[in-house]
């Protein structure tokens, strides 16, 4: 598997179909043979944050802020076209902010909640 190519920035979707947000990051840890291993995918603007910006301060800052998620490779249950999770959306800490965004800012829009 090429993990750029077939990984990275794919739509994650939880047991039900249902898209839960796209995959940041790949987080990587050396077995005890030295060897890499996937051990886990992030999601996250911070994330995209630290990928996408070139200055040291500004990836310090994006780190510091946090608001990334990591969910471990091994509720990673097929890779394909998307990449299927065996976890529920509403199992997911992002799901927490997307319900804050639709209480406190989209209700407010016009036809932000349709």
């Amino acid at each position: 598997m090429h993990l750029v190519r077939d990984v990275l920035d794919k739509q994650l979707v939880d047991k039900a179909r249902v898209r839960v947000g796209r995959v940041d990051g790949i987080v990587l840890r050396l077995d005890e043979f030295g060897r890499p291993k996937v051990d886990a995918v992030e999601l996250g603007t911070s994330t995209v944050a630290r990928r996408l910006l070139i200055g040291v301060g500004l990836r310090t800052l994006a780190r510091e802020r946090g608001g990334g998620y990591r969910l471990v490779w091994s509720h990673v249950a097929d890779v394909g076209v998307d990449i299927t999770v065996d976890v529920e959306r509403s199992e997911l800490p992002l799901e927490r902010w997307q319900q804050w965004l639709r209480r406190h800012v989209l209700r407010w829009i016009p036809g932000g909640l349709s």
